[in-house]
């Protein structure tokens, strides 16, 4: 899904990690709250519908995570977000790569910390959306984002895919991570996406229920 991806043994180590993680909360989280406790990378399937906000509030490591404060000063509108603008201008509206600004923006974070995501000059990252833009083609064939599973052999349940948080009102939250593939999902009018459990609000708990379920299409 993404020119990101980890190779083969970084995958590997990444799993193994990631079942020692999971054991480790998964049981925390089972005794002080049940076995309908949050669970380290566990798959949601959140509509796009209920998924209007970003917030930083925990990295993918921190799932399930049960927090009890919430960073509302740091939530902001998922349009609003200047990937996600601009892959939806482009995607859904036609415009230019160069027109949505996000060569730019990109330029100035490689001029500000040497590279990003390995792209060092323009010509990268002109790759990298011709890419994406071929990406948007097989999604958009498929009719939906595929858990992480069916793109990477033996993925540890959903890790690495589109992070979203539950908040203390019960509601999904776009973790900051995975843009593209959210984005990706907005611009071609996708009604669900899977995501990774991020950080889950004590209040919030009662939320996960419904987002557990797959929807069972039309």
């Amino acid at each position: 899904m993404s020119i990101t991806e980890k190779g083969r043994l970084q995958q590997w180590r990444r799993n193994w990690n990631s079942r020692l993680r999971a054991r480790r909360i998964d049981g925390a989280n089972c005794r002080q709250y049940g076995n309908e406790a949050p669970r380290f990378a566990e798959r949601l399937w959140v509509p796009l519908e209920q998924l209007q906000y970003a917030v930083k509030a925990g990295n993918s490591k921190q799932s399930a995570r049960i927090i009890h404060s919430w960073p509302a000063d740091k939530v902001v509108p998922i349009e609003g977000l200047q990937t996600i603008r601009a892959c939806i201008q482009h995607w859904r509206d036609g415009v230019s790569w160069e027109q949505t600004g996000i060569y730019d923006q990109m330029m100035a974070s490689i001029r500000e910390h040497g590279k990003v995501d390995r792209m060092r000059t323009l010509d990268d990252i002109k790759q990298r959306y011709q890419h994406l833009d071929r990406l948007y083609q097989t999604v958009v064939a498929a009719g939906g984002l595929s858990p992480r599973e069916a793109l990477i052999k033996g993925n540890f349940r959903e890790e690495g895919g589109t992070l979203v948080h539950i908040g203390p009102d019960g509601a999904p939250y776009f973790g900051r991570k995975g843009h593209h593939r959210l984005a990706m999902a907005l611009a071609a009018g996708f009604a669900f996406i899977p995501a990774q459990l991020g950080v889950v609000h004590v209040d919030g708990l009662a939320g996960l229920a419904d987002l557990r379920q797959r929807p069972t299409p039309p």
